[in-house]
């Protein structure tokens, strides 16, 4: 059977997973999240796949969960400096 791609603009596509759509843009043109560009030039149109962005929110999901909590604050807090440093 055929799968369905819904092609979602950047506002509908936002609305989904429920963040502002400025920042979804941004992500985009970053290459964080799975988008498409359309059009040349500085100001493209982007363009997303809604079985993608489910699928790379089931990725971040699991990702999250492997992902040990912080055993102490002493460990956040130096995690926090080296970022900020």
């Amino acid at each position: 059977m055929a799968q369905t791609h819904y092609l979602l603009d950047a506002k509908e596509a936002a609305q989904i997973l429920r963040m502002d759509k400025r920042t979804l843009v941004r992500w985009a043109r970053l290459g964080q999240i799975p988008a498409h560009p359309m059009g040349e030039g500085k100001r493209k149109l982007w363009r997303f796949v809604e079985h993608e962005l489910l699928q790379w929110v089931e990725a971040r999901r699991i990702n999250c969960e492997r992902r040990p909590p912080t055993s102490t604050m002493g460990v956040a807090i130096n995690a926090h400096a080296r970022r900020t440093a």
